[in-house]
């Protein structure tokens, strides 16, 4: 018996240690295993502080040197090659000019480039980078155009046309082919003071949001304008009572066989409700309605007129337009 004992019955193992010793109590486990709690986060974050303030460093060391090559002028090249494109009508010829304006040429530092591009009344923003290789990247925004302005600067000077930009500003154009500067509704019957790029227009500020309105959400009324009279537009005053806004309406965009629509008034203080007005008025049913006797009418978008508190007449309205004078 004690033979089939020791020849068949589970051997122990090599260690002989207490029979309920576990194996891991036996081997090392994780000595850097952190504490719980508070403290224990802290500690494990301080031991990875270098490894972060290394992969930082390292980063913005990065970002210095692109910038240092992007920004640099050293070794740039006198007559650089240009990279150019505008969303406008300035042409590279003119992008040439402003560069080469310094001793230095196309080796002078971005920053004046910018500078002296965005000092043009026709250029909201210019990007303008330097690649490795020398050559210049530049990028314009011009301001977008929405009406023209004509002025006489002097008795012995011809008259000057000067294009209306979407924030009130007015510029040369330089670039704009005849064909779009004949398209833009003039601003008519204004008062300014300055010139050129100086001038500041009386109600421009009510003006030109009101035809950047109308080019960008009805372009097809845009197309039908020819001018804009600011002679009963108040400026500051919009609320006041006959602050108007008088388009005139282009003659070759009317149908013949009917009365002619030369001109829509709008308000100064309500313009925004009374375009929408107008999008859902069938004028040339208007038109034609019986009682329209008259050759030509002049529509009144102003939701209320205002000029006669007392007794309010619902607008819009046709109303005849006084004949010209001979």
């Amino acid at each position: 018996m004690g033979l089939f004992d020791n020849l068949f019955r589970k051997r122990r193992d090599a260690f002989m240690g207490p029979a309920d010793r576990d194996w891991r109590a036996l081997v090392p486990q994780d000595v850097n295993r952190v504490p719980e709690g508070e403290i224990g986060r802290k500690r494990a974050v301080r031991s990875k502080l270098p490894t972060i303030l290394a992969v930082g460093f390292f980063i913005v060391l990065v970002g210095v040197l692109w910038w240092a090559v992007d920004e640099s002028v050293t070794g740039a090249p006198s007559a650089g090659g240009l990279r150019y494109k505008t969303d406008g009508f300035l042409s590279a010829d003119f992008v040439k000019k402003v560069v080469a304006n310094g001793p230095e040429g196309f080796g002078r530092d971005v920053r004046s480039i910018k500078a002296d591009l965005e000092a043009d009344n026709q250029v909201v923003a210019a990007d303008v980078r330097r690649r490795t290789d020398g050559t210049l990247d530049i990028a314009l925004r011009e301001r977008l155009a929405v009406a023209k302005i004509a002025s006489l600067p002097g008795k012995s000077t011809p008259m000057q046309v000067r294009i209306v930009a979407s924030d009130g500003q007015t510029f040369a154009g330089s670039g704009y082919p005849e064909q779009a500067v004949r398209n833009l509704p003039e601003i008519q019957d204004y008062r300014a003071t300055g010139s050129d790029d100086k001038m500041v227009i009386e109600g421009i500020e009510i003006a030109a949001p009101f035809l950047l309105t109308v080019r960008t959400t009805y372009p097809n009324l845009y197309k039908q304008w020819s001018a804009v009279s600011l002679r009963d537009c108040f400026g500051a005053q919009e609320d006041s009572p006959g602050s108007n806004l008088r388009v005139t309406v282009r003659p070759g965009t009317q149908p013949m066989d009917r009365p002619a629509l030369v001109e829509i008034v709008f308000s100064t203080a309500n313009w925004r409700n009374e375009l929408a007005l107008l999008g859902r008025i069938n004028v040339d049913e208007l038109l034609r309605r019986p009682g329209t006797t008259s050759q030509a009418y002049v529509l009144k978008m102003s939701i209320q007129n205002r000029i006669n508190a007392s007794s309010p007449v619902p607008e819009p309205r046709l109303v005849p337009a006084p004949l010209p004078l001979r």
